[in-house]
């Protein structure tokens, strides 16, 4: 076992102060070990009694059992019991210097078998009588997030709310310790060697594809569909496609594509425009210039045309950075990067991009009927390495798994289907994808295509069966077509049926209406195009969207360049889109393979991205290096005109635009689609969208609210009035951080130079930050931008490119790794002036602010028949004065109330709550021991009592309160309660004495103490400690009870990490700067969560608005070359 640098050095601090010969210094498990031998030596006896002495002084936190500790909890709340519980026992039998995240793999950790065993021991230990583990468990529930689902279900709610051992002591009380040994798997807040600093899992293994949480509640859930068994068929629907990502030759994304496109830009090359570590293969260093010869084929048959005389072998579409790769990202080894396919690195870089530009979260996507497919030929990276001597490596340059890794990174759960037919394979895969979601044997498909061009030897006998173009370029239905052009590069598309697309306000590229597949079967030969099996896929995608051949605008053709196969396409085309078509409207035809090359097994991806994208912008692009029709076609016969020149899209009011996509490959495979724009026809009419305006369709963001929190009941009619945002950004890295502000910076200038033609500027940033808060993944580097408009979204992001410290810095480390499974104390505090501007701009701004203040009024006029928010809101002429406690006690609750709803709206629960003065009461309703009704019941007779109260502090007053408690029983809380009064927790004997709650409040009020840095803090700080807190979050504004709590906090010997506690959420400053960003006091408190790592659910800042999904920026890889040594 090993352990961590803090008590290495402090172990070799001990060796080198003792006069020792022969020492050794151990991690040891001494449960284990104690099971393990039979016979044991006097020293190691006398271990075990002492490791069992330490085991007893264990603190109070930790010494319940976890299924005592489930059967005490409510059931909506069990499994984050259990994962904090997993998490402990995770972390000790690996010996992680920090908690690990819930959605961590198991073996990304560095787990092996015999840890795993030792796992499963443990949880058999703790679980005994209720749960036996097999040996498979952490094979068949490989993280702590699944794993603690699976046991909650075995377990089982019957199980855990039988009788079991006696809970009467409730939560934080003294209990009993339990017979299990030591380190058997009991509820651990933390191990007593275990620094809680910044680092974080990724010391130990590269980062996790998603971000940091605490709670089963953050772990990644599955999206909205028919549930898995059910089949939801659809033979008709229309599929949409949601997400785009490609990185072609000359164009790294989408927007460098179509503007590749829209300028009529050859990308086609004799070098690859990054002459780096990919020497070898064509285009690279000794290969791609135009000095060079043709690779050697001596010993060979030399039958065919000399690729020495012509240039067709030396040039290709080549993309940027072949060799580069984001290893870190996607949790790979720099020793298994090397050795990987780059047809893999693309595929798994693009499918992430994909997924960023359909606004989905990919965590989200575990667990779910997500299918992948992906038209993939063989590895010629495997032959580059055999032929420098390396044998290849099979897992990293095998198709199936290229396709599988994929499918691994997001636990996806749907079949991923490699297809290899040659130029049709990744046509063959959107057919696959299409076909998978209308049997409804997925809820969600990847598409998509990938090829490298890295084989000196394929590119030579390619040229050798005459294939490639002599002249170095593709010359589509042109007299000089002699053959293509090899490139490289990979696309992916996101389907999803139209229904359910337009149902959860997906934005929408285009809509695949019909797709079909065939095979040429006997013709001239196996590698011969046919012109009748072209004509039947064509009829069969056109029958399966129910389109007639004429309302077909445009096709992006095959169109390789072959003086054979370029007249066979034109003549089937025709034969097919001709029917019925005037004169005056004839098929446009183009073909993308000569702005890039031909793709081959990506091809079909290539022009499908293409077509989606003029439908968007209603352009057709120009066909480039057409100048003399093939003379093989009867161009004057056919309705077929090639797109010499650029021209808009045809308008046809009444219907959508449309278009059919072919790929056809050398082995005789042949695919169609049909596919068009998604909207009316009279939206043809209007001005092309940009990117920047597409939006999806308006969503009505839902409150989130655990079982332990009232419903609100509020007004839907009464207006959201937020005047501030946050923009969560996240990455895995700073660079990768800072580069993706720039990325913002971009966005917003293209916002500003395209100008929004249909609402207003607020809306529009508002759905920029919604998107950018559900729709992609939160990563351990964070930071926030609290922007009230354009002018302060800009200066924020700046800072943020340009690593300059912003002003509201948490600290001077203002890039904040967010540190693995922080542990929250609520803090709350008495009545403060500051509440009522607090609580009107919380209430203006937030609906569950809204409801729960409703709710507290409607109780409190039942019992008063007089307003609890008139004086909060109004002040003056009410009924109330301010400085009445009779109150100030019930707002001082209601409005803790509403903000601790506020913070669990947004997933960011305590695991222990503290309160001083009547701050205690909400505290103790935080934690479930009262209901919002009785707790408010308990406030206003606390502040009745201290108003009748003199200085003497009358105890008859006291004892008037009972008749105010009648009625009310105290439940048992899920949490560990901390009085501000003694420092000490709550135990289940004072705590169901309902006096209890009035007299203990009372300590110290009217004496003028100052009770923030009193004996008290310090007590509560040490308490908190023990709880393993290392958070404090303020309900309220300011206060020097929380400050104090924190500045007593204890101190830790000086070679573990600094113990202080984070400390934020004082609400003081709501009100200042009210024009500038630091306007909304909550959302700082809110930017200072997520950048600590708690797993703010930061989409709950939109509860109530009607959002909508925007395109933005995707994730800015950090790349390093990885290549053949």
């Amino acid at each position: 076992r090993w352990f961590t640098p803090q008590q290495g050095l402090r172990a070799m601090d001990r060796l080198v102060r003792q006069d020792g010969t022969h020492s050794v210094v151990m991690a040891m498990d001494w449960a284990v070990f104690e099971e393990a031998a039979e016979s044991r030596p006097p020293l190691l006896e006398d271990l075990l009694a002492a490791a069992q002495e330490a085991a007893e002084e264990t603190p109070e936190s930790s010494s319940d059992d976890v299924l005592t500790r489930l059967r005490n909890t409510p059931s909506a709340e069990r499994e984050n019991v259990l994962v904090s519980f997993l998490q402990g026992e995770v972390q000790s039998v690996l010996r992680l210097s920090s908690t690990p995240a819930p959605t961590v793999g198991f073996f990304d950790l560095g787990m092996d078998s015999l840890m795993a065993v030792e796992l499963r021991n443990r949880l058999n230990r703790a679980l005994a009588g209720s749960y036996t583990a097999p040996n498979t468990l952490v094979f068949d529930y490989p993280d702590i997030s699944s794993l603690a689902t699976h046991l909650i279900d075995e377990i089982g709610d019957a199980e855990l709310e039988s009788d079991g051992p006696d809970s009467s002591d409730g939560a934080g009380s003294e209990t009993a310790e339990s017979e299990v040994p030591a380190g058997s798997g009991r509820f651990a807040i933390a191990a007593p060697e275990t620094p809680t600093g910044q680092e974080s899992v990724a010391s130990a293994a590269p980062d996790a594809p998603t971000g940091p949480a605490t709670s089963a509640s953050a772990a990644p859930a599955a999206p909205t569909g028919p549930a898995s068994g059910t089949v939801s068929r659809t033979d008709n629907e229309g599929i949409a496609i949601i997400g785009m990502a490609c990185r072609f030759p000359g164009a790294p994304d989408l927007n460098a594509f179509w503007n590749l496109l829209e300028k009529g830009t050859d990308a086609v090359a004799d070098v690859r425009p990054d002459i780096g570590s990919e020497s070898g293969s064509p285009g690279g260093p000794g290969q791609g210039g135009p000095d060079q010869g043709a690779p050697d084929r001596s010993g060979t048959d030399q039958s065919g045309p000399d690729p020495g005389g012509g240039e067709g072998w030396r040039r290709a579409g080549f993309i940027e950075g072949i060799d580069r790769f984001d290893a870190r990202f996607f949790r790979v080894s720099p020793l298994e990067a090397r050795s990987m396919d780059p047809q893999q690195r693309l595929l798994l870089e693009t499918s992430w991009h994909a997924i960023d530009d359909a606004g989905i979260n990919p965590d989200r996507l575990r667990g779910s009927r997500t299918g992948v497919y992906t038209g993939i030929s063989s590895s010629e990276y495997r032959d580059l390495m055999k032929s420098r001597g390396d044998g290849g490596n099979l897992l990293g340059t095998a198709r199936s798994l290229a396709v599988a890794r994929i499918s691994f990174l997001l636990g996806l759960e749907g079949p991923s289907v490699p297809l290899e037919l040659n130029c049709a394979s990744a046509l063959f895969a959107v057919h696959q994808a299409v076909a998978s979601l209308r049997l409804g044997e997925v809820d969600l498909a990847l598409a998509g295509g990938v090829n490298t061009v890295l084989s000196p030897d394929i590119t030579a006998e390619m040229a050798y069966l005459g294939m490639l173009s002599n002249q170095g370029r593709c010359y589509a239905f042109d007299a000089k077509a002699d053959g293509f052009v090899r490139g490289e590069g990979c696309g992916v598309v996101v389907l999803k049926r139209l229904s359910e697309a337009q149902a959860d306000g997906d934005r929408i590229w285009g809509v695949i209406r019909g797709s079909a597949t065939n095979q040429n079967g006997a013709t001239a030969g196996p590698t011969v195009p046919n012109g009748p099996a072209q004509e039947r896929v064509i009829e069969d995608a056109l029958a399966q969207a129910g389109v007639d051949p004429a309302e077909v605008d445009y096709l992006e053709a095959h169109g390789a360049g072959s003086a054979l196969g370029d007249p066979i396409e034109v003549q089937a085309a025709a034969a097919v889109y001709g029917r019925g078509r005037a004169p005056d409207r004839p098929l446009l035809v183009g073909s993308v393979k000569t702005n890039i090359g031909h793709l081959e097994s990506a091809a079909g991806l290539a022009g499908l991205i293409k077509v989606v994208m003029a439908i968007r912008h209603r352009r057709i692009p120009k066909q480039l290096h057409f100048e003399k029709p093939n003379p093989n076609v009867d161009w004057d016969r056919l309705p077929v005109r090639v797109t010499s020149e650029a021209v808009d899209w045809p308008v046809h009011p009444g219907r959508t635009h449309r278009a059919g996509v072919s790929a056809f490959g050398i082995s005789g495979a042949n695919a169609h689609v049909v596919v068009e724009g998604y909207g009316t026809g009279d939206e043809n009419v209007q001005p092309a969208e940009t990117e920047i305006e597409a939006a999806g369709a308006p969503q009505t963001v839902a409150l989130k609210l655990p079982p332990s929190v009232p419903e609100p009941q509020r007004d839907n009619e009464r207006p959201v009035a937020r005047t501030h945002r946050l923009l969560p950004l996240s990455g895995k890295n700073p660079a990768a951080l800072s580069e993706l502000a720039g990325r913002y910076l971009s966005w917003l200038d293209q916002y500003l130079a395209a100008g929004s033609r249909t609402e207003p500027e607020g809306e529009h940033l508002a759905d920029m930050a919604w998107t950018a808060s559900m729709g992609r993944s939160h990563f351990n580097c964070r930071n926030g931008v609290v922007f009230r408009d354009v002018a302060t979204l800009r200066e924020g992001l700046k800072a943020l490119a340009s690593n300059e410290a912003p002003s509201d810095a948490v600290d001077s480390n203002w890039i904040n790794v967010a540190a693995a499974a922080p542990r929250v104390a609520f803090v709350y505090d008495g009545w403060d002036d500051g509440w009522r501007e607090i609580g009107k701009r919380l209430y203006d701004s937030e609906p569950v602010v809204q409801g729960v203040l409703d709710q507290c009024e409607a109780l409190f006029l039942g019992e008063t028949e007089t307003s609890l928010l008139d004086p909060l809101f109004d002040g003056e002429g009410t009924e109330h004065p301010i400085d009445d406690p009779a109150w100030t006690d019930p707002a001082a609750y209601a409005l803790q109330c509403a903000i601790t709803a506020l913070w669990s709206s947004l997933n960011v629960r305590p695991s222990a709550v503290c309160g001083r003065s009547a701050g205690e009461i909400a505290a103790a309703q935080a934690a479930g021991a009262f209901t919002l009704d009785q707790g408010l019941r308990i406030a206003r007779a606390r502040g009745v009592i201290l108003k009748a109260m003199d200085e003497a502090r009358d105890a008859n007053a006291t004892a008037a309160s009972k008749t105010r408690l009648e009625g009310i029983s105290v439940s048992t809380p899920s949490l560990t309660i901390v009085s501000g009064a003694t420092g000490e927790k709550v135990g289940s004997a004072e705590m169901a004495d309902l006096n209890r709650w009035i007299q203990s409040t009372l300590v110290g009020e009217g004496s003028g103490e100052d009770q923030g840095s009193g004996e008290g803090s310090a007590t509560s700080a040490r308490s908190l400690a023990d709880l393993a807190v290392d958070t404090l979050i303020e309900i309220g504004p300011v206060s020097k009870f929380a400050a104090g709590i924190s500045e007593a906090w204890p101190e830790k010997p000086a070679d573990e990490a600094a113990a202080a506690p984070t400390l934020f959420g004082g609400l003081s400053h709501a009100s200042d700067e009210i024009d500038g960003a630091e306007g909304d006091g909550f959302l700082q408190a809110v930017k200072t969560a997520y950048e600590i790592g708690l797993p703010v659910s930061p989409s709950g800042l939109f509860a109530g608005e009607s959002r909508r999904r925007r395109s933005l920026p995707g994730y800015p890889f950090q790349r390093m070359s990885f290549w053949i040594r």
